[in-house]
């Protein structure tokens, strides 16, 4: 039997994932919404860049969510950040109980609080696609911290990757390593400079460091500056360990207590890590993605230093956060 599978926005992320869900070995329908027609057109190139199974795989087009028919197992919202609260709640009544939603998920906490309650409301369930923590050599890397109380987690690179966008990612990879949440993030040595986002004129980027703790006094760190290496650098270190992964050039390279292990570095596209995802959902309703919960305080954390740095640059009372 053929499972319905709901794709809302299909450009540079939505089609990857488009790419994902044509892999499912198993029967699928696509509702594919998605108003732009450079969009559509990349999207169906990318369909023919892969093999699938044509025969059981039936794709639908729309240009708004208004002309969706059927009730979706799982919906996929690869949309910009903004005005996506309202979008998922008129997805909800429509009957919809089952999301998986790219970072970041809203603008506000505000925002991000009213999504909770509705989802709870109809309930459903939502996962967010910080999707490090899915990645076979970073279960590795958390096996061999399994004996490690405290940890140093950095992450260094150049501004144009993105701190706004992207941190989201490292501060889940790292609060899934130390498998606690309520982690307390500082802005204070963010750039005194808004970058543009190439997103569009509505969001914003930065650059500059992010510091965060957690109660058994793990830290994270994070610095993307303009002077810094395009490459994605992350050390992970211990008190008798260090492991340091350039995610860029799928590279590894350990210190101290790991030394004897054969670890290896891959990274693992959207275009793979949502088949695996989705599949998990659709079987097992559950998947290694973070719930909308669990992903709540890492969201507000971000949106409270970056509005608090806009504040202080523009002197305006900024309520969402310009980040997607």
């Amino acid at each position: 039997m053929s499972k319905r599978i709901i794709l809302v926005g299909c450009g540079k992320i939505g089609s990857r994932h488009l790419q994902a869900i044509a892999k499912l070995s198993h029967e699928v329908k696509v509702d594919i919404v998605e108003p732009s027609y450079d969009a559509q057109s990349l999207a169906k190139l990318r369909l023919n860049e892969i093999s699938y199974d044509r025969a059981h795989h039936e794709f639908f087009w729309h240009k708004s969510i208004n002309e969706l028919t059927n009730v979706g197992e799982i919906v996929i919202i690869a949309t910009k950040s903004i005005g996506r609260v309202d979008l998922i709640s008129e997805l909800v009544n429509k009957g919809n109980t089952r999301f998986l939603i790219e970072k970041v998920v809203c603008q506000s906490v505000s925002e991000y609080n009213r999504l909770l309650e509705k989802i709870n409301e109809s309930n459903g369930k939502a996962w967010v696609n910080t999707t490090p923590r899915c990645f076979k050599s970073y279960h590795r890397i958390k096996e061999l911290l399994q004996e490690e109380s405290v940890i140093c987690f950095s992450v260094k690179t150049n501004s144009k990757n993105g701190l706004g966008t992207n941190a989201i990612h490292f501060i889940d990879l790292f609060s899934w390593l130390i498998e606690d949440n309520e982690i307390t993030l500082d802005g204070k040595l963010l750039s005194d400079e808004l970058l543009p986002n190439k997103r569009g004129q509505s969001f914003k980027e930065f650059s500059g460091t992010i510091t965060g703790t957690v109660k058994n006094g793990s830290s994270l760190s994070l610095t993307f500056l303009p002077n810094l290496s395009d490459e994605i650098i992350l050390e992970i270190s211990t008190n008798r360990l260090k492991i340091i992964i350039n995610e860029t050039n799928n590279k590894i390279t350990t210190y101290g207590g790991v030394k004897d292990y054969n670890l290896e570095f891959n990274y693992e596209h959207v275009s793979s890590t949502s088949t695996h995802i989705i599949d998990n959902i659709l079987k097992n309703d559950k998947c290694l993605l973070p719930t909308l919960n669990e992903s709540f305080n890492g969201h507000s954390e971000l949106f409270r230093i970056f509005n608090a740095h806009i504040n202080k640059l523009s002197k305006e009372d900024v309520e969402l956060c310009p980040i997607t």
